[in-house]
């Protein structure tokens, strides 16, 4: 085994990791066997996340891309958060070295490279409250609270609490500009969400209506078969809402989200209700009792066996993201 890291094969795939919007809000620094992570706040959704928590989730879904690619290609990252209390933007410091790869860890990197954000419709089977529970206690050993959502009555709460907050961002006209932007013409560029991996919005289906915020895409959705979508949620929350509570959030993400791609379940991260003050609030209160700080809610459900494979969303050419020195 070489001495030196495969620094161009670890953050390629570290790169991988899903960002709000496919902005891919980061920078990487590498010098030998160091690699430091940047929040890149030129990448901010200014009307969408003005209080950058989407951004910094985002760079904790790529801190755990980075230590889930090196462990599988046989490399320990040893991490410290926020390295630089004068600097929340500089979000880690990775010191890579050698350790020979389990097979679990192979098996997690081969998730990381299936994994998709697959919007169309969930089938009619339940995901077992077993399941939910094991990505819970999954996501929670990332240092943040992962919680199953009990009760179809409360999961109703939490949609009302997305088309409200849907509503409120959709008479913004910059924010739905904002959105439009990061659909069109973006994957020439690397970035955004091409329209190939939006469904087809019909407005036959208010229940599917509410998570979808960006406008219709050109994705044939396929048959899902009869029945409601049985799909089950969690909500990533925190003890505090800092900077490190964000970036543990989005180490959590990634975690679940890489445990639902190994049991072929598919995951949509739902961010309005979070993003908008007001039911942010009331999320907090009514539904956590002031007892956490809510960072992300989580779709997850069974795809359907007829729905074909979805292509990886662009990427930025690593060249603009990595400096070595």
């Amino acid at each position: 085994m070489s001495n030196r890291p495969p620094v161009h094969d670890i953050l390629s795939l570290a790169c991988r990791a899903p960002s709000v919007h496919n902005s891919q809000p980061w920078r990487w620094r590498v010098e030998g066997d160091r690699v430091d992570l940047f929040a890149d706040y030129r990448r901010q959704l200014v009307y969408a996340d003005p209080a950058r928590r989407d951004l910094m989730i985002s760079c904790g879904t790529a801190l755990h891309h980075l230590q889930v690619a090196a462990a599988g290609l046989g490399w320990r990252a040893r991490v410290r958060r926020l390295p630089d209390a004068s600097d929340e933007r500089h979000v880690a410091t990775a010191l890579l070295r050698p350790s020979a790869a389990s097979a679990p860890e192979v098996e997690l990197l081969d998730a990381l490279v299936r994994r998709r954000t697959d919007r169309r419709r969930f089938t009619s089977w339940p995901v077992p409250a077993e399941r939910l529970n094991t990505l819970a206690s999954v996501g929670g050993s990332w240092g943040a609270q992962v919680l199953p959502v009990p009760g179809e009555a409360t999961r109703e709460r939490l949609r009302r609490l997305t088309r409200r907050a849907d509503l409120v961002q959709q008479r913004n006209q910059r924010y739905v500009a904002e959105l439009a932007a990061w659909v069109a013409g973006t994957p020439s560029r690397g970035e955004g969400v091409p329209a190939g991996h939006l469904p087809v919005r019909g407005e036959d289906d208010p229940v599917e209506a509410t998570y979808r915020r960006f406008p219709g895409g050109t994705l044939v959705e396929g048959d899902s078969g009869p029945g409601d979508p049985g799909d089950g949620m969690l909500l990533v929350c925190t003890s505090s809402d800092d900077t490190i509570s964000r970036i543990r959030a989005g180490e959590a993400l990634s975690a679940v989200w890489l445990r639902a791609t190994q049991d072929h379940l598919s995951l949509v991260p739902l961010s309005q209700a979070v993003e908008v003050d007001e039911t942010r609030r009331e999320l907090q209160t009514s539904i956590l009792g002031d007892l956490a700080f809510p960072q992300i809610l989580l779709r997850v459900g069974w795809p359907s066996s007829s729905h074909e494979d979805l292509e990886q969303t662009p990427r930025r050419p690593l060249e603009d993201v990595l400096e070595i020195r």
